[in-house]
């Protein structure tokens, strides 16, 4: 893909903000991996919502953010398994790799 593509796709960001943008999303995948962020994020509102005295409008923006991340990260593991790809060979970040033991495989193959 054409950088012009790119920037077309991402709504016309410069190459540094598309840079900014990369490191950011590699930085989060890479501390949690797309299943440990989705769970995460899941269990952390769930339990939160099912704590005493807990002021769900005070809150409420702050879990929808919340939920809305786990959304997107269930979200690119879908495009993932739709094809074919392990996050490693999507995105190029390997926490998920090393969770799973795939030694480095960039395809899902069938055994």
């Amino acid at each position: 893909m054409e950088f012009s593509e790119i920037s077309k796709e991402l709504g016309g960001l410069t190459a540094d903000q598309v840079c900014e943008l990369a490191k950011f999303g590699k930085s989060i995948l890479e501390t949690a991996g797309v299943v440990g962020l989705s769970s995460g994020i899941i269990g952390l509102v769930r339990s939160l919502l099912l704590a005493e005295n807990f002021d769900f409008e005070e809150n409420k923006s702050a879990i929808e953010a919340l939920l809305h991340i786990a959304n997107e990260v269930n979200e690119l593991n879908e495009k993932c398994w739709g094809e074919r790809k392990t996050m490693l060979g999507l995105t190029g970040v390997n926490c998920d790799d090393e969770y799973f033991g795939l030694n480095g495989a960039t395809r899902i193959e069938a055994a």
